[in-house]
């Protein structure tokens, strides 16, 4: 396992960015390329949903035999929901139950459906109070929720995701940063520097262009439009020791372990400037 020097900030990788690929092919990717660790992608066919004893602690032995860290669940929990999802209910337990057999502290979550210029104050005070009782049961088995910024939910904006996390007042909700496309019209840096004091997690990827970038071209982390050499330094300064997450390749196929190599080394990078 490599470790990031004079830096406390980890690089790891979401297993998502191999979704078609079973578990033990992103593992043995996340080795290779020197990766501290990985997020798993928390649907199948990396991990069950559904709580399941034996699978998980076959997921964290083939995790550790490598020497990788599994500091982050991606779940599909999400809080506030008012729509009938197709891929099913998500249950807390079953989340709660994985992510404390894996040896996980932090779960990623969302935050309703209802993006939050449309959202009424019953759908505030629902997702609100959701998330508390949530966070109630976590705290019992240590484990810190990490809702995503993303559009389209509850937390689609800077302001937005921090007017939830100090509406909910627990210590074990706190944010997953992700650069937020439209949002505000804030940079972001200004995104991040909103929400600065509550994040615990940060997703990296990178686009052609900000506007409608969940459409537009994913670019090297390096050279796409967004800048993350004053946001990585935001976060060195900031005392933040948690982990950055390379979420997707930019390419996919032929060149995809080499465009993750470089994404990979670049952070490592600003982490230890």
């Amino acid at each position: 396992m490599a470790t990031s020097q004079n830096s406390d900030i980890k690089i790891i990788l979401c297993t998502i960015a191999y979704r078609d690929r079973l578990l033990d092919h992103v593992l043995d990717v996340a080795e290779d390329l020197g990766f501290d660790g990985v997020e798993i992608w928390g649907r199948e066919p990396h991990i069950s949903e559904q709580f399941d004893e034996n699978r998980v602690k076959a997921v964290q032995r083939m995790i550790h035999e490598r020497g990788l860290l599994a500091p982050v669940l991606g779940s599909y929990l999400r809080f506030g929901c008012t729509k009938t999802r197709m891929e099913g209910t998500v249950e807390l337990e079953d989340t709660l139950h994985t992510a404390h057999c894996l040896g996980t502290k932090i779960v990623r979550v969302w935050a309703s459906d209802v993006p939050s210029a449309q959202a009424t104050e019953a759908v505030w005070e629902t997702t609100i109070e959701q998330c508390q009782q949530a966070c109630d049961q976590a705290s019992k088995l240590g484990i810190t929720f990490a809702v995503e910024m993303y559009s389209g939910t509850l937390a689609d904006s800077a302001a937005a995701a921090r007017r939830l996390t100090e509406s909910v007042k627990r210590d074990n909700f706190r944010l997953n940063y992700r650069v937020v496309p439209d949002a505000e019209l804030q940079t972001p840096l200004e995104q991040l520097q909103t929400v600065l004091p509550y994040v615990v997690h940060m997703h990296a990827q990178n686009y052609a262009q900000l506007t409608g970038a969940d459409d537009a071209r994913r670019m090297p982390l390096g050279d796409g439009a967004i800048d993350y050499r004053p946001l990585v330094k935001q976060l060195r300064e900031s005392g933040y020791t948690g982990c950055i997450a390379v979420e997707f390749s930019w390419i996919e196929g032929e060149g995809k372990r080499e465009a993750l190599a470089a994404d990979l080394s670049y952070l490592k990078r600003l982490a230890n400037e």
